[in-house]
């Protein structure tokens, strides 16, 4: 070793391992995603797929979003002005929190999940009016027909159904 110099290279004998194939991915192309979201349209999921799709929030997090951290007018009171945005800080994980501090994350909110939340808000409104003293309040944006947090296996079904319809996509995987 002259020098501190290595008379060879050691990574010559490495065997490197072959490796197995992942799962196949389940992204959607923009054509595909355009589809879910006109497939989508007037079922009761709506607003929560189109936030879901836009922001890339993950379903864990759309469950327990509350309109406390849903800014659908942004925050003026910072310089330079915050566009409208949503926190997803929250979780139907066991503690409540998002997988890690790290996770904890705010997301833009273009202006079709603003439209689109703000007519899920007064549609909600009217749904709260209906039900009355049946009507759980716990600030929950996307919640269940009486108030409570949805349920992720019901998530999943309300989903499948939204899109079944949709050309090219197997819905029931």
């Amino acid at each position: 070793m002259a020098r501190d110099l290595v008379s060879r290279n050691v990574v010559k004998l490495v065997e490197v391992p072959e490796g197995v194939g992942g799962r196949p991915s389940k992204s959607l192309t923009v054509v595909e995603a355009q589809s879910v979201l006109a497939s989508a349209e007037g079922s009761a999921l709506y607003a929560f797929i189109v936030v879901s799709l836009l922001t890339g929030g993950r379903t864990e997090e759309m469950q327990l979003l509350t309109g406390a951290r849903t800014h659908l007018d942004g925050d003026s009171t910072v310089e330079p002005r915050l566009p409208p945005y949503l926190d997803a800080w929250r979780s139907v994980r066991t503690r409540g929190d998002t997988k890690t501090s790290k996770s904890r994350r705010s997301l833009a909110l273009p202006t079709r999940c603003i439209e689109v939340l703000t007519n899920h808000r007064m549609e909600q409104e009217r749904q709260i009016a209906d039900m009355g003293s049946r009507w759980q309040e716990n600030g929950l944006v996307f919640a269940s027909a009486v108030g409570t947090e949805l349920d992720a296996s019901n998530v999943r079904r309300a989903f499948r159904d939204a899109i079944a319809d949709t050309p090219g996509l197997d819905a029931s995987q």
